[in-house]
């Protein structure tokens, strides 16, 4: 995840900062936490965004706009999220969903799986040889 910039959408701050530094020592650029669909949606315009985190619950809304306005535009990103994968929209089900309960175990890895690029560059920004290279 070297040098990706990443977008947190969490409305609990001491769990968005949980989840920056968790991404940051994978060594993401967290360029911006959000805790509402229209701070999201400001950041998003104002920043280059290669994959986002989204909480399903930000207090009185939900992240599913951002999850389509993300989608719009072609940029991966992952629910992170105490709900159960089953309220996702259909639209949406075939992202990546990780459990907040088992967050340390499964973002930066669900990360990688939603945008697959991000594993290739990270073995080659560590020098490992690729084959046929």
């Amino acid at each position: 995840m070297k040098g990706k910039k990443v977008l947190i959408v969490e409305d609990s701050y001491l769990f968005a900062l949980t989840l920056e530094d968790m991404l940051t020592d994978s060594g993401a650029d967290v360029i911006g936490i959000a805790p509402s669909v229209a701070i999201a949606l400001k950041a998003m315009d104002a920043h280059a965004i290669d994959i986002a985190c989204l909480d399903i619950n930000l207090g009185s809304e939900t992240s599913f706009p951002i999850a389509d306005a993300l989608a719009m535009r072609g940029i991966p990103f992952v629910f992170v999220s105490a709900y159960k994968a089953d309220v996702v929209p259909p639209a949406h089900r075939h992202r990546p969903f990780v459990n907040k309960l088992e967050v340390h175990l499964e973002l930066v890895s669900a990360c990688r799986a939603a945008a697959p690029s991000f594993v290739l560059h990270d073995k080659v920004a560590e020098g490992v040889a690729l084959p046929g290279a």
